[in-house]
């Protein structure tokens, strides 16, 4: 009778599960910034309350600190993410990730060309800033991608010519 044996799971290596996580921690932090700083305007709106400090206007110095680290955060995670995808290009042994690469990277530039159109149809300041922050986004991890695709597209070459 034969027996089963196991077939060994393809390890993936420390690199790509850790340059994974210090992406997902870069957009954590850039996302937990922003809602702060969201929370933090929002309570300098409320209205003025009598009390017997001095008043001391801590709100530029708050809310720019805080902007700084979540533009800092996603510039971190947009780096980390382009060198996530070179990575996974150089391991990739198998499957053609050619195709993937390209498809990913066109939708990210769509994404960021439908949000530069509706940017352009707001008509409030916020409106317009919240869809060209998503444009900045999307056309930044669009062109993170490039290096793979390229690096891809080398090696799909140099096996077509073997």
């Amino acid at each position: 009778m034969p027996t089963a044996t196991a077939v060994p799971r393809p390890r993936t290596g420390r690199t790509p599960r850790t340059l994974g996580t210090l992406t997902a921690i870069a957009f954590a932090i850039a996302v937990i910034a922003r809602l702060a700083l969201d929370r933090y305007e929002a309570s300098a709106a409320l209205p003025v309350r009598y009390t017997s400090e001095l008043p001391v206007d801590r709100y530029p110095v708050v809310s720019t600190l805080l902007a700084q680290v979540a533009v800092a955060s996603i510039g971190v995670g947009v780096l980390l993410f382009g060198a996530l995808l070179v990575v996974v290009v150089r391991r990739s042994r198998r499957r053609p990730v050619v195709p993937w690469l390209v498809g990913g990277a066109v939708l990210l530039a769509l994404g960021a060309a439908v949000a530069s159109v509706v940017a352009s149809e707001q008509t409030t300041f916020v409106a317009m800033t919240e869809w060209s922050t998503w444009r900045t986004a999307l056309a930044g991890l669009a062109a993170a991608c490039l290096p793979a695709v390229c690096l891809a597209a080398l090696r799909a070459r140099a096996e077509r010519t073997r």
